[in-house]
């Protein structure tokens, strides 16, 4: 049987690894991450005609579609996969923070 401290790690690391699960599912699907990444690809000169930046690449997936209403639904699709990235993102963070306040309350607990 373990102890308190013992679950209180072990819970720790279960949060601790969901939530980056959590961030590294959702930062491909993020627009607002792309977007930056963009910008500073762009900044620093690394965009080339070879190497498209992030909302190059999905705005080629959109219009790649054959009809209007593939467009119209790949682009619903990202939008909703940026929107749940966004949620995903925050939770996965909170539990991030969960486990850590968890790992110490299982080192420093008598």
């Amino acid at each position: 049987m373990l102890s308190t401290n013992a679950w209180l790690i072990v819970a720790a690391a279960v949060c601790l690894v969901v939530g980056i699960l959590l961030r590294r599912w959702s930062a491909p699907r993020d627009l607002k991450g792309a977007a930056i990444d963009a910008a500073w690809s762009i900044a620093l000169g690394r965009r080339t005609a070879d190497n498209p930046t992030a909302i190059e690449a999905k705005l080629r997936d959109i219009r790649a579609q054959p009809t209007w209403t593939g467009t119209a639904a790949r682009t619903a699709g990202t939008a909703i996969a940026h929107l749940l990235a966004q949620v995903a993102a925050v939770a996965g963070l909170v539990l991030m923070v969960a486990g850590l306040v968890l790992a110490a309350a299982g080192f420093l607990w008598r």
